[in-house]
């Protein structure tokens, strides 16, 4: 069975808009901070479940290499 190609994967359909190219600088702001709401209230469940395992190990590492790196640089 051949692949099918998602039109937002990478590399797809690079002419999508949300339609905001036509706002002021403004508006554009107070249109991502709509969205951000919006995203939030659509996934707040998810935000509060803790992070898997794998994914706070992760992070830990990358904060101790920052912290290392930061070390370093003073």
């Amino acid at each position: 069975m051949p692949k099918r190609h998602h039109p937002y994967a990478a590399g797809g359909n690079t002419e999508w808009s949300i339609g905001s190219n036509g706002l002021t600088e403004a508006g554009q702001s107070e249109l991502l901070k709509d969205l951000g709401r919006q995203l939030r209230h659509s996934y707040q469940s998810i935000l509060k479940e803790p992070a898997p395992d794998r994914i706070t190990q992760l992070l830990e590492r990358l904060e101790r290499l920052h912290l290392h790196e930061r070390n370093e640089d003073h």
